[in-house]
């Protein structure tokens, strides 16, 4: 019997169903997406997530959702609109093997809000559903693209709410709500893998406007899966050098890790320099600094050598150009020259003075206005081979895929927003501009703009409380699209970011 039936009461909530984990050595994938009543599919896309699914052998499954036009009458459409709607709702019958308009538990921890019926018009689809589904994460059918990070006890991981994109074609009255939705409309779905050991991994499959989609080197057009395909960029989460676990370096820059199978020609390091050793938040705090004496993690020369070898060996590839992002953890530096005493610090007195020699001197030369203190003090301790590094300055504009609607916008950390204020994903949403920020550690998507997560360590001391960090990174396509990629590990099996 359907969900959607005319109730007198009920009290529980509907039912859920739960799915099997696979067995052991065995990955099952699903996509999930959803359709608009009273409107066609759009076909290249729809092919293009069948090919997918075959690829795959995974299973496909269509929440569907009712958008009543005809409700607002006649007058609510422009003269010559052949939008208007009337009759009984049907959705395309393409999809009726795929329905399933249910609450499933897809994956210990991951459920499928099927049963949900919201309209394609609301702005914020994932509002006020942080608590919908308990402690476990929500995949939600919409038209739009949307994921929240919901801050969660440590100690059992960060809750995620996904949307899905849709499979239907715009289709909503040409007033203000649904010339907005139509702009937000995100064609395409979900893939969602689990291993035997019950880790699910979600990914975005994007479809641009031809209906072509990418999954990591996969791309379906045309109806056809082909392999080899490189990522055009990654943002990494917050790097935080120093605070990178060894198993967590190895899956990302390890031989054969994320960064070898994907091939970006460009990656995006954020707060590379984590500034530790003499960040201004421990100046007053005499256990902190007896902790970084005893560990010897006191020395900024270490520091600022361990981001250089990191920048030139560990991350380096010559087929990728590293981009490092202004940041205010790199900035922190800036400050220990503008408020540390270089008399009380004695392991730091020479590089102290080394540096603040060069901030006068550039402040004297008009010619050297404005250059990276931290790219001069990483490049100290690098070695005199040329590698593809550019240190982005405050404010410094680095766009990757401007054919793709302008292109994305890297340039941006996430901590300076406009005109002076902090920054938010929402400030950024609002530019126009496609945005990958970093900075908040809590990854998401907010209309054009992604943010990404942390690679450093989920306990880095000041975030005491609940947590809604991930080790999330963003992935660009050729064609502009993107996807967050999380990592996730379970017990004593190390971090994984697929299945």
């Amino acid at each position: 019997m359907p969900l959607f039936r005319a109730l007198h009461g009920a009290v529980k909530t509907l039912p859920r169903t739960t799915w099997d984990v696979p067995p052991e050595g065995r990955v099952f994938r699903y996509i999930f997406t959803c359709a608009q009543n009273n409107t066609k599919l759009f076909t290249p896309a729809w092919e293009n997530i069948k090919a997918l699914a075959k690829h795959y052998n995974a299973s496909i499954h269509v929440s569907t959702f009712t958008y009543n036009k005809a409700a607002y009458g006649k007058g609510s459409i422009k003269r010559g609109s052949t939008q208007g709607a009337g009759g009984e709702p049907w959705w395309a019958p393409e999809l009726e093997p795929h329905i399933l308009d249910q609450s499933v538990q897809v994956a210990p921890g991951l459920v499928w809000c099927g049963e949900m019926n919201i309209l394609p018009t609301a702005v914020q689809p994932l509002s006020g559903l942080e608590a919908y589904t308990g402690r476990q994460s929500g995949i939600i059918p919409h038209v739009q693209f949307a994921m929240r990070s919901v801050a969660s006890q440590k100690s059992e991981g960060t809750k995620i709410n996904y949307t899905t994109g849709t499979v239907t074609q715009r289709n909503y009255i040409l007033k203000k709500e649904g010339l907005k939705a139509s702009f937000h409309h995100g064609y395409g779905g979900l893939l969602v893998e689990v291993d035997s050991d019950g880790v699910w991994f979600v990914r975005q499959l994007n479809a641009d406007s031809e209906g072509t989609i990418y999954d990591l080197t996969l791309r379906a057009k045309d109806g056809k899966v082909t392999k080899g395909h490189r990522m055009e960029g990654i943002t990494w989460g917050d790097i935080h050098l120093g605070t990178v676990p060894a198993a967590v370096d190895e899956m990302l820059w390890g031989k054969d890790g994320m960064m070898d199978v994907l091939k970006p020609r460009f990656q995006f390091m954020h707060d590379v320099l984590d500034f530790r050793s003499r960040n201004h938040h421990d100046r007053g705090n005499p256990h902190a600094n007896f902790e970084k004496y005893i560990n010897n993690t006191d020395s900024v020369a270490v520091e600022l050598q361990s981001v250089a070898r990191f920048l030139t060996e560990g991350s380096y590839r010559p087929w990728c150009k590293t981009v490092i992002v202004d940041s205010n953890h790199d900035n922190a530096l800036k400050r220990w020259l503008r408020e540390a005493d270089y008399r009380t610090d004695p392991p730091n007195a020479l590089l102290f003075l080394k540096l603040q020699l060069a901030v006068y001197q550039e402040i004297a030369a008009p010619k050297l206005r404005n250059f990276n203190i931290v790219d001069y003090a990483c490049r100290l301790f690098m070695s005199p081979h040329p590698v593809p590094l550019q240190f982005l300055k405050q404010d410094e504009s680095f766009v990757i895929c401007g054919d793709a609607n302008g292109g994305i916008e890297c340039g941006i950390h996430g901590h300076n927003g406009s005109n002076g204020r902090p920054g938010s994903a929402m400030q950024f949403a609002q530019m126009g501009r496609k945005t990958n920020t970093g900075h908040s550690h809590s990854a998401g998507i907010w209309f054009g703009a992604y943010v990404s997560g942390i690679t450093g360590d989920l306990e880095q001391g000041y975030n005491v409380g609940q947590s809604s960090w991930t080790r999330s990174h963003i992935g660009v396509y050729p064609n502009g699209k993107r996807v967050i990629i999380t990592c996730y590990g379970k017990g004593k099996h190390p971090p994984k970011w697929r299945a």
